[in-house]
């Protein structure tokens, strides 16, 4: 199975295990469902990544690290259960872990091939968020940070796809954690990764788009139209099923799918939204410096007076930012 990836270009997966996994419906169902949550429907030239896309990302970032099969498997496999717009569900729910997928994931058409497949070939697998070599807590990074972190910024810009392959050429295991051999490349990936996090979550026209479509959800559920199995398709069918309810949204949520606008912060009470951010995201990996492994942060003055102002911008979001939209006729 030959996959051609836009960050770490072509390469083979020749594993029975892994090929049998990706071919399964439901791990074909995440190409229908964007890593970002309806933004690529706004910004149709930009934020076109798929969960499929960095999936397969991570278990790339984890088979060049030899990671064991369980460990491939479960990086894999780590968003499998992602609903329709990927987080926006979770927030729509007020899951502030952004778990609620994790809880429903036996709605996935399919399911039962996962298992099926993971049996046959004797894998037992854990939560993959239970995994450190995947999934590590802010600032550290795993595999599944060290390839949005990347993918992120590549998918909002269209540029400098390169950086991947020089990401994978520079990393290491200390343990079960991800390190960074080569300090250049380190500062390159986080800096990359902070303003990927700006453009694809932060950034005010994203924002409203996401709140918008949270609150669209949010009602959608209460009021009945909107059900826990349609949530488990994929993007384009919730969003049909949006689209047919539009006369029940307040206006300004379903157009901005449809109008181009502009965004301002304003006042609260001069708002049409307010966007909050619970869970926060920002880099500062660990890289290997004599002998010793230290925060990027640590040794690295440029990052580190970079990072801080960073920081406490996405901490600030958590208190939410009143957006108002401005459509263009």
């Amino acid at each position: 199975m030959t996959i051609h990836d836009r960050i770490y270009g072509e390469f083979e997966i020749s594993s029975p295990l892994i090929r049998d996994l990706v071919a399964s419906r439901p791990f074909q169902r995440l190409k229908r469902i964007n890593q970002y949550g309806g933004v690529d429907l706004v910004f149709p030239g930009r934020y076109q990544v798929s969960r499929y896309e960095h999936s397969l990302g991570v278990w790339k970032v984890l088979a060049t690290l030899r990671a064991s099969s369980e460990v491939q498997v479960a990086g894999l496999l780590h968003d499998l259960g992602h609903t329709a717009f990927s987080h926006m569900v979770d927030m729509a729910l007020a899951s502030a872990g952004e778990d609620y997928h994790e809880e429903k994931v036996a709605l996935i058409e399919g399911m039962d091939e996962i298992g099926r497949i993971l049996k046959e070939h004797g894998i037992t697998m854990g939560d993959p968020d239970e995994y450190p070599e995947i999934k590590r807590s802010l600032p550290d990074v795993g595999a599944d940070r060290i390839d949005y972190g990347v993918r992120d910024f590549v998918g909002a810009t269209n540029t400098r796809p390169e950086l991947g392959r020089r990401v994978l050429g520079a990393i290491a295991w200390e343990g079960r954690e991800i390190v960074f051999t080569d300090p250049a490349v380190a500062r390159d990936y986080a800096l990359t990764g902070l303003e990927a996090m700006w453009l694809c979550i932060y950034e005010p026209s994203v924002a409203c788009v996401y709140q918008a479509l949270t609150e669209i959800i949010r009602a959608g559920v209460k009021e009945k139209w909107l059900s826990d199995r349609d949530l488990f398709t994929d993007d384009a069918t919730v969003f049909k099923i949006i689209a047919a309810h539009r006369d029940r949204l307040p206006a300004t949520h379903f157009q901005l799918f449809t109008t181009p606008f502009t965004v301002k912060e304003v006042p609260e009470g001069q708002h049409h939204f307010n966007h909050i951010k619970l869970k926060v995201r920002y880099f500062d990996p660990r890289v290997r410096i004599g002998g010793e492994t230290k925060p990027l942060s640590s040794v690295d003055r440029e990052f580190r007076e970079k990072l801080e102002p960073m920081k406490r911008q996405f901490e600030e979001r958590k208190k939410g930012k009143f957006f108002q939209v401005v459509f263009k006729r």
